[in-house]
């Protein structure tokens, strides 16, 4: 890949009518290699929606038109064919295939209020086409010499010279292509047209020159972010890398002598110098070539020893075979020194430990030569400040001199290299949050052609880019909340999440400060709840939202679970080792025995249909029917054609078969006994604890409770998935009732009871 691309793109805070976007291409090394990478910069004002369906059509027409072309495939086997004929043919049928989709879809686009630019590089090549207003600028050197500076030319104002204009159709929207080679080493820039009214060529020149193409996107976006401007930026930055890196690496041919060879490897650490000292920068070089010649005046002792072994060292370098890195051999040999080396280490200390002379010696040895090293650095330090002392008082100027700059140097390479980090990392925070974007923008069109499966698999891919963004500043942070709370609508949006305004109808602590509600049930218009902790059941009238508490402190309760309601809206409580039976009208209670069929028993839940009561038993993996008489629970049958594994079943309901749910959100049909095949879809998030199934008498509608994921889930009959309510108002769900004939829901939030009113529910 001889090239490097970057993009970038800033947009204004206030509302804009432009929609805007930029796609470039990401193939496989070999599609790459075969064909190149596509490019687009799209602007276009007309309905966001509109705008929105056009670009999405015209990246995925354009990409696949391209790289998909028959005569692409040819070129595999037939080197012959050229680029520029594919892209030319690409663009053909993307403008044909335009035109049928504005059709079809009733789009109406103004081509005059349209800014495109589609491309392609290959290579050193260049190949483009333009429709509207964007700008095509070529940054080059007309010499070929180093010292050579950099000129600007607008291509598009060029090729438009002395062209009349004809009116534009949507079939020959993108007609001429414009074809050339990238100089070596030059830079071509597509951009929107406001671009070059912020910034002057100098600008440009220097920020695209100066800096790698990713650098440079982002030094653009940091000074125009600076501007009061009400409009956006958009464009794409290509720089020919070709034959660069042995240009700027050259050294002088090898000659057969040791200083030569020395030579050469001192003008490849010049070079290489250059080439990695930032600009800016204090040049170390010139500084200590400047002082060097100083240093004699300083008359330090060690000069001429120092030196003289350097020119030793040189006469001792020979050239041979080197061995190779990664060698059995050496890896053996050094875990045989090292061991060795161990080995003689332990002897050692295991003699001095087992010798009190020994160890006696050792330890005056070693203070003794801490007392001598003490002393040394003591000497040192005291000929170093003497010396310092006895320097003329220009030697010590230039010295502090030397120092000074030397801080300088070693805080200016630090900051540099900070600095260039910053910009590194920015660069790609900037390009994971335009990809984000993009993918964000590709699932709002998903989901506008009701393209599910597609919005799903973005969103995975979105999911998991988010994961990478930093939050380490506050910037960073509001990104993140932003990007994410898009995310969370969207999620919400394929989950077909109904976010509903709950009402509050009555709270019952307000009757009892110590209430514990577990449930409620309709009946007679009035909503109960039942509190067998305080021996109570609570009565809230719909109508006049009047509530009161019934007590029963002197009878026997312990639970008063799994309420149901009669045809003479009586209602049913599971207590301990019998049935409470509740009579609405007289507010008063009795109680059914229940003789049970095999003991002991683990009771899930209880349902009562057609006069005959319906026990669940998750220990002996069997659902019970009863008859009932007037004082007990009679003829108890095991329903099941044979005992089912009811462990995590946490719900039933009976609509003439019976449906059993499990806490991952399974659901089981059985009819007559047998097990029938049944299954519900799968929902975005899964099923994790529901509590609660219940099956609509007069609808098609399924309900399934989850309160730990604070929603209740609708499926109709068949399985088939249709929504999801939730509020943010949920903080401690307990149960649900349905009220299909006034078309509400009433939750049991902790103390509270809530409706919900469906018909607004959209």
């Amino acid at each position: 890949m001889n090239y490097k691309i970057a993009q970038f793109i800033l947009t204004p805070g206030q509302r804009n009518e432009l929609v805007h976007e930029i796609y470039i291409a990401q193939p496989d090394a070999n599609k790459e290699a075969l064909a190149g990478k596509l490019f687009a910069l799209i602007e276009i004002e007309a309905k966001k929606v509109d705008s929105l369906k056009i670009i999405n059509f015209l990246i995925n027409t354009l990409s696949h038109s391209y790289y998909q072309n028959e005569k692409m495939i040819l070129r595999e086997r037939v080197s012959s064919i050229k680029i520029e004929h594919i892209f030319e043919s690409a663009l053909a049928k993307t403008n044909k295939k335009l035109a049928e989709f504005l059709q079809s879809e009733k789009i109406k686009l103004n081509p005059g209020l349209a800014n495109i630019t589609i491309g392609v590089i290959y290579n050193d090549s260049l190949h483009f086409s333009s429709l509207g207003k964007n700008k095509a600028l070529l940054i080059y050197k007309n010499k070929t010499e180093d010292n050579a500076k950099y000129k600007l030319a607008d291509i598009t104002e060029q090729t438009e010279k002395g062209e009349v204009k004809k009116p534009l159709s949507l079939t020959k929207l993108f007609s001429n292509v414009i074809s050339g080679a990238l100089p070596r080493g030059g830079y071509f820039v597509f951009t929107n047209e406001t671009f070059s009214e912020y910034l002057s060529s100098k600008q440009i020149i220097n920020i695209i020159t100066t800096l790698p193409p990713a650098s440079a996107a982002e030094q653009i976006k940091n000074t125009l972010s600076k501007i009061n401007a009400y409009v956006p930026f958009l464009g794409i930055i290509i720089k020919n890398t070709t034959g660069l890196e042995m240009k700027e690496m050259k050294i002088k041919e090898p000659v057969a002598s040791t200083r030569a060879s020395i030579e050469n490897l001192i003008a490849t650490e010049e070079q290489t110098e250059k080439l990695l000292t930032p600009s800016g920068l204090v040049n170390a070089k010139k500084w200590s070539s400047l002082f060097s010649g100083l240093t004699g005046h300083f008359n330090l002792s060690q000069t001429d020893k120092t030196s003289g072994k350097t020119f030793l060292l040189k006469d001792k370098i020979f050239s041979g075979k080197r061995t190779n890195w990664f060698s059995f051999k050496k890896i053996f040999n050094s875990l045989k020194n090292y061991s060795i080396w161990l080995i003689s280490l332990l002897v050692y200390i295991f003699k001095i430990l087992s010798s009190k002379e020994k160890l006696a010696e050792f330890f005056k040895q070693l203070i003794s030569n801490t007392k001598n090293l003490y002393i040394k650095i003591k000497t040192n330090l005291f000929k170093l400040f003497f010396w310092y002392k006895n320097l003329t008082k220009i030697n010590k100027i230039l010295l502090s001199a030397f120092l000074i700059c030397l801080i300088i140097f070693s805080s200016n390479l630090i900051w540099q290299s900070i600095k260039n980090k910053e910009v590194k990392n920015q660069a790609a925070i900037s390009d994971l949050i335009a990809a984000i974007n993009q993918k964000q923008n590709q699932i709002d069109a998903s989901l506008l052609y009701s393209n599910e499966a597609k919005a799903k698999e973005l969103l995975e891919e979105v999911k998991a880019l988010i994961a990478q963004l930093p939050q380490k500043s506050q910037t960073q942070k509001d990104q993140y909340n932003i990007i994410m709370a898009k995310h969370q609508v969207q999620m919400e949006k394929i989950s077909r999440v109904i976010r509903v305004n709950a009402v509050e109808v009555a709270n019952l602590i307000n009757l009892n400060a110590n209430a514990k509600p577990t449930n409620i049930i309709m009946a007679k218009e009035k909503i109960f709840s039942a509190d067998a902790a305080q021996k109570t059941i609570y009565s809230i009238d719909l109508k006049s939202k009047l509530a009161t508490a019934i007590n029963f402190a002197d009878q026997n309760i312990g639970k008063l679970d799994f309420p149901n309601v009669d045809k003479n809206n009586n209602i049913s409580y599971f207590n301990n080792n019998n049935i409470i039976i509740f009579d609405t009208a007289t507010e008063k209670i009795s109680t059914l025995e229940i003789d049970y069929l095999v003991k002991p028993q683990r009771i899930i839940d209880m349902k009562q249909y057609n006069n005959k009561y319906y026990l669940a038993d998750s220990l002996n993996g069997q659902i019970y029917r009863f008859d009932k008489s007037d004082s007990k629970l009679i003829n108890a049958i095991a329903w099941l054609n044979s005992q089912e594994d009811l462990n995590n079943t946490t719900s039933m309901t009976i609509n003439g078969s019976i449906y059993l749910l499990k806490n991952n959100g399974e659901v089981f049909e059985y009819t007559k006994g047998k097990k029938q095949e049944f299954s519900i879809s799968a929902i975005e998030p899964n099923f994790s604890q529901a509590t609660k199934i219940t099956i609509s008498e007069k609808e098609d509608y399924l309900y399934i409770f989850e309160p730990v994921g604070k929603r209740l889930v609708v499926f109709n009959k068949k399985g088939e998935f249709i929504n999801q309510y939730a509020s943010d108002r949920f903080d401690n769900l307990k149960d649900f009732q349905i009220d299909e004939t006034n078309k509400k829901i009433y939750f049991l939030n902790g103390t509270s009871v809530y409706s919900v009113d469906l018909a607004n529910a959209k």
